[in-house]
């Protein structure tokens, strides 16, 4: 049991070390290559989450492999605290994404908007906006040929097309025109933002923060069943590190040699 709860420490730590390394390397070279908006975004916490995952693998391996009961101790609480800061985060996550239970949980159902309020507003917006205009998001495949929200994700039915509400008529994927029977009047709100140019479209739209709003919801409940998985793992961990950290006490040859 002591052998099999080194192995899987020792293990599992190299395997999050390399993928640490790779991220790091990762994040550096996007530095040097110079990122571009999206990339802005995700550098800062790649380095980060990197450079903390490096160290916390890097110590429950030099504790495993040179018996340090001291250095295990020490690696135990960072692993406790990493369990604490996913839980929470994965509370938090559940309470953002689920309706019901943000009211429930707040009393007045803000959690639920929490993202379209500190994500979708300001500079965090405009640099959304600047994101989907370099990432080309709104280039249509050939088998692309609906444009309606059944056969389009939430982004691009909200950010590359006008509102169905405006009547416009479709030329091509994102070539709309203006019916001749509509007046100035008539055009207003998003109607009126709507621009063909690629770089513009309806990125400045209600219709596509309210997209943008969708799958952000989407993708962060797929990033609450991953920090259900990380917690397993790092509960697994903390169990494995636990029995290192017990056997550390025991004297070398009494360990494997009773």
């Amino acid at each position: 049991m002591p052998r099999l709860s080194d192995a899987a420490v020792i293990t599992t730590n190299a395997v999050l070390a390399l993928i640490a390394l790779a991220t790091l390397c990762y994040s550096v070279y996007l530095f040097v290559a110079g990122p571009s908006h999206c990339q802005r975004f995700i550098q800062d916490p790649l380095i980060v989450t990197a450079c903390l995952l490096f160290f916390i693998s890097s110590l429950g391996l030099i504790a495993a492999l040179y018996d340090s009961y001291f250095i295990m101790t020490i690696y135990l609480f960072l692993l406790f605290l990493s369990f604490l800061l996913i839980l929470v985060l994965s509370i938090f996550v559940f309470l953002v994404t689920n309706p019901s239970a943000g009211k429930a949980f707040s009393g007045t159902g803000d959690l639920q908007n929490w993202i379209r309020n500190h994500s979708l507003q300001g500079k965090n917006w405009e640099g959304i906006k600047r994101c989907m205009s370099d990432s080309k998001i709104c280039r249509f495949g050939r088998g692309e040929v609906h444009l309606d929200a059944k056969h389009l994700s939430s982004v691009k039915f909200g950010c590359c097309r006008p509102p169905v509400e405006c009547g416009f008529e479709s030329k091509n994927a994102t070539w709309w025109t203006v019916p001749a029977t509509s007046t100035a009047a008539e055009i207003t709100g998003d109607c009126k933002i709507w621009s063909n140019k690629q770089s513009q479209l309806c990125y400045a739209c209600e219709s596509c923060k309210l997209g943008v709003f969708k799958g952000i919801r989407k993708r962060w409940s797929i990033l609450l069943v991953f920090n259900l998985l990380v917690t397993l793992l790092v509960v697994l961990l903390y169990s494995c590190g636990c029995c290192v950290r017990n056997n550390n006490r025991v004297p070398w040859k009494r360990r494997f040699f009773r």
